[in-house]
């Protein structure tokens, strides 16, 4: 939208074919615009809250640190920050104690 300069697309019901709205770029980037402050509180509050994580946010790339016992559990706590609203990528510093996952590439 932002290099075609278009503001506006109109959103279109798929049974009837008929425009029932339409989507502002303004709204598009809206969740990526939140301020770090906030979305750290957000990404901090899926994290387990016993102060051994770190977080860093930065133009919504959100860094988080800490050490688990399993690589699944830093797996699951980076698709669970991966999710927060306005999180655009994570950088996974979690390291584990055991690999869980033998055999499976890694997604970190």
């Amino acid at each position: 939208m932002h290099a075609k300069r278009i503001k506006q697309l109109p959103v279109v019901d798929e049974e009837t074919g008929r425009v029932v709205g339409t989507l502002h770029q303004r709204d598009v980037l809206r969740v990526f615009t939140r301020p770090a402050a906030d979305l750290e509180r957000d990404v901090r509050a899926v994290l387990p809250d016993d102060g051994s994580f770190t977080v860093q946010v930065d133009a919504g790339v959100a860094r988080i640190g800490g050490r688990v016992r399993r690589r699944s559990q830093a797996v699951a706590l980076t698709e669970a920050v991966r999710a927060v609203e306005g999180v655009v990528d994570v950088a996974c510093d979690v390291t584990y104690d055991d690999d869980d996952l033998i055999g499976v590439p890694p997604l970190l």
